[in-house]
């Protein structure tokens, strides 16, 4: 099939099939349609083929969204959790999908809530001498095991916290620069001036970002979340979600700081370093941290504190659909090419982020060891090695710029 500068706009089925089981998963004609009524995919056209020919085929990045999804399944087989776990990591869904995915959660924490009260008599007698426990807690700490390192924890946090609050509110006055959280002396309730002009945002007397924002997470903490996600319009979502994801991002890396100093000596006992980790992986924890986070950037105050972000790259492709097409041509005209993309090493490379980078590195060894043989090769197809797919931001999605190798979040 003949490629030209409008071909970047579509992707033939049978292609994006190949790349599939390129990358290790074979996935049928009839799976991308039950997915594309779904609405986990675009839903595709025919256009014209080989000769007079018409062949089916799918808008532009459908191809890398269906590895994605493909690596998903590993874990969910809910569509409706499929359509959340996109959006989080930054692929355009549908408003809707990612709204009744928040509604089932809110409607089963309360759930649990009621359930956890009516059956269980020890939480029942927690209840009367330490207040009423939120469900928060109990959602965040339902996959953690009771263990001597988690007791300490679970104490500390109890009386009215939870990890999320706690941390979120804590990163804030750091992103600030705001050390004020760690000196012990009170702060006076108003500033010395009784002029109003003086109580400016960044005030230390009388405000901290921090401690603003666990102020709101905490009042939406008792808040039915189901009332939260019928006050947030689609923006407010979608706001809150590049912040929770760049918070859980950070709590991710100090669980895994943890478990790296403390994993082998407790002999992988280390259940706080895995949870903290599990924070950002599991779909309950995004679900509550966004829910959370949209609490406090209701505050201008503690929003205008925080740092700008647009966008987030969460989701890299080892090998792009694109250079896919690129490669499977090179394989042809390039003796010894197809020997770095046996099933054996492609596994590898989309197995892990270190699997990826390895593979890379063989393949630049190899570029460089036979550039003038696929040079030559590349100048048989300008069309295919010429100008990639059109400059696209959308959703948090970024395309890098033409010519370059793109990331589809």
């Amino acid at each position: 099939m003949s490629w030209n500068a409008e071909s970047w706009s579509w992707e033939p089925t049978q292609d994006i099939l190949d790349y599939l089981k390129f990358a290790g998963f074979d996935v049928t004609r009839d799976q991308l349609a039950r997915l594309h009524r779904r609405r986990l995919i675009s839903q595709p056209f025919n256009g014209p083929g080989v000769g007079r020919g018409v062949v089916s085929m799918y808008p532009a990045g459908t191809a890398e969204r269906m590895l994605r999804i493909s690596q998903l399944k590993k874990s969910t087989k809910q569509f409706d959790e499929l359509a959340w776990r996109l959006w989080w990591e930054g692929f355009n869904v549908d408003p809707d999908l990612v709204r009744a995915y928040l509604m089932k959660k809110a409607l089963r924490w309360g759930e649990l809530s009621r359930e956890v009260r009516t059956t269980n008599p020890v939480m029942n007698e927690l209840d009367k001498v330490e207040g009423e426990r939120d469900v928060l807690e109990e959602v965040f700490f339902q996959h953690l095991k009771t263990g001597p390192a988690l007791v300490t924890a679970r104490k500390e946090l109890a009386r009215g916290k939870d990890l999320y609050i706690g941390l979120a509110g804590l990163l804030i006055d750091l992103l600030q620069g705001d050390l004020a959280i760690l000196d012990a002396n009170s702060v006076g309730l108003f500033a010395k001036s009784a002029d109003p002009e003086d109580f400016k945002v960044d005030s230390r007397q009388n405000w901290r970002a921090g401690q603003a924002a666990t102020l709101a997470m905490r009042a939406d903490a008792v808040t039915p979340f189901t009332r939260v996600v019928e006050q947030l319009d689609d923006k407010e979502i979608a706001r809150a979600r590049l912040y929770a994801l760049r918070f859980l991002g950070v709590i991710a890396n100090v669980g895994a700081t943890v478990q790296g100093v403390f994993g082998r000596s407790s002999r992988g006992r280390d259940n706080i370093g895995k949870s903290l980790i599990g924070l950002s992986e599991s779909s309950d924890e995004q679900v509550l941290s966004l829910l959370l986070t949209s609490s406090f950037l209701k505050d201008d105050r503690v929003r205008e504190s925080l740092p700008i972000v647009d966008s987030l790259e969460v989701y890299h492709v080892a090998i792009t659909f694109v250079d896919y097409l690129r490669l499977r041509f090179l394989a042809e005209e390039v003796p010894g090419l197809k020997e770095l993309l046996a099933e054996s090493t492609i596994s590898e490379a989309f197995g892990s982020t270190e699997g990826a980078e390895k593979w890379r590195e063989i393949f630049e060894a190899f570029w460089l060891g036979n550039a003038a043989e696929i040079k030559a090769a590349m100048a048989l197809r300008p069309d295919l090695f010429g100008e990639g797919p059109p400059v696209e931001e959308q959703d948090g999605a970024v395309k890098k710029d033409k010519g370059k190798k793109k990331n589809l979040k």
